[in-house]
């Protein structure tokens, strides 16, 4: 991606040294970045140019950030804004995020702090302006796996009992959150996607989220013990009946539960309503079905030239373990249809797209044994990431979903593994 189809970010800070400073982080990423020093020079920039992003300050000589706030979402209700301050209250971060901001950021900011506000802010504006219907998208097939899970969904989606969704990375939980809330009662409230990095340790914070919105928090089992005595307190107190709550794991928790690392009295709250998603190789007669539909979407959504999949390839797709499930289907289909020259994409085309490069095999039999255990692990997340970022052609992103990892931790991972995703 060249630097002119990246995110132009425009950053509201008085003082010179903290828009320096986080200019060149951003630029480092390769964002394109404008600097205001005040209300009224920010103003002009947003006549200039529309940012993607705004980070903005709330102290500031002229006006403070509120009233900027206020000023830009009503000039453009679509803006993604996110507030910084180094002196924040529990009330400021509460009005910010009523009249429309999308995060809180508090000062002293630190790199990671940064671009993870960034890249979550910017996930989230993706997520909101990307189509409706595929975000909503009833899970595909016609297995009695998938057959079961629309009858459970369709049931379950109004109860005002928290939902639990377990199913190994990539079986589609959060499309399946999606799912649920254009079901729910809370279907015209917002979709709000927390991390454990990004979930709120404020009770006013969290709860004013989630009211008449539907909160889906990603891995529930990775909170700590701070943010779980802060949601089972809520829960025990009725903070968060205004909202339909879905929660994921990739795993049962009661194994957490057993190791000391998981409430068992949250648990009680959060798995009343538990919906296990299947692994795709658990229902591969569905394959087909889905070929079909993610066909249709990569084609309609980028101007791809529509490919046909012969029988033959889609036989070898069904015979295949498919460890990454259903978003490593996802992304062979859109590899295949990219880089494909014929109409049709036939068994050898598929057989290439699922085979390692001769590289990939070498490197899986370089671990050297000898090695310390530390020093070997390091040399099996390099090889095993290096084959993540080149399933996906080098979508950190995408590599995330694949390997059941959060995005700001794989780029953590990289960077301390030495890893140029321009390399890969």
């Amino acid at each position: 991606m060249s630097t002119e189809d990246k995110p132009y970010i425009l950053v509201v800070d008085d003082e010179p040294a903290i828009r320096e400073l986080i200019q060149d982080i951003l630029q480092d990423e390769g964002y394109q970045v404008t600097t205001a020093e005040d209300g009224t020079a920010a103003r002009q920039c947003l006549t200039d140019r529309l940012p993607q992003l705004v980070l903005l300050d709330i102290w500031m000589p002229d006006v403070d950030g509120i009233s900027l706030l206020r000023e830009f979402k009503q000039q453009e209700p679509h803006l993604t804004v996110v507030m910084m301050s180094g002196h924040g209250t529990i009330e400021t971060a509460v009005e910010a995020t009523r009249l429309g901001a999308s995060d809180f950021i508090e000062k002293p900011l630190s790199t990671a702090k940064l671009l993870r506000g960034v890249e979550t802010a910017l996930a989230n504006q993706l997520k909101q302006a990307s189509n409706k219907q595929h975000q909503a998208q009833e899970p595909v097939g016609k297995s009695p796996e998938t057959v079961l899970l629309r009858k459970q969904a369709q049931r379950v989606a109004k109860h005002p009992m928290p939902i639990l969704l377990i199913g190994e990375g990539g079986t589609g939980k959060r499309c399946f959150a999606h799912y649920l809330h254009s079901l729910g009662a809370y279907t015209e409230g917002k979709f709000i996607e927390l991390s454990a990095e990004s979930f709120p340790v404020d009770s006013l914070k969290l709860s004013t989220l989630a009211q008449n919105n539907c909160l889906y928090l990603n891995d529930v089992s990775r909170l700590d013990a701070k943010a779980q005595t802060l949601l089972l307190h809520l829960l025990d107190n009725d903070k968060l009946n205004q909202c339909q709550l879905i929660f994921a794991s990739p795993h049962n928790l009661e194994e957490n539960v057993t190791n000391g690392l998981f409430s068992e009295a949250l648990l009680y709250k959060i798995n009343s309503i538990s919906l296990q998603l299947p692994r795709l190789a658990d229902h591969i007669e569905d394959i087909p079905e889905l070929i079909h539909h993610f066909v249709d979407q990569y084609t309609s959504e980028n101007q791809l030239p529509y490919r046909h999949f012969t029988v033959a390839a889609q036989n070898r797709l069904r015979n295949y373990p498919w460890p990454g499930n259903i978003i490593e289907l996802q992304n062979i289909i859109q590899r295949l249809l990219v880089l494909g020259d014929n109409d049709d994409i036939d068994e050898a085309d598929v057989e290439q797209a699922l085979t390692p490069s001769k590289e990939e095999q070498k490197a899986s039999n370089t671990i050297n044994y000898e090695l310390p255990l530390r020093e070997a692990r390091e040399q099996f997340e390099r090889i095993y990431l290096l084959y993540k970022l080149q399933q996906t052609a080098g979508n950190v992103g995408k590599a995330a979903k694949l390997a059941g990892m959060e995005r700001t931790h794989l780029y953590r991972k990289l960077r301390s593994l030495d890893i140029d995703t321009k390399q890969t």
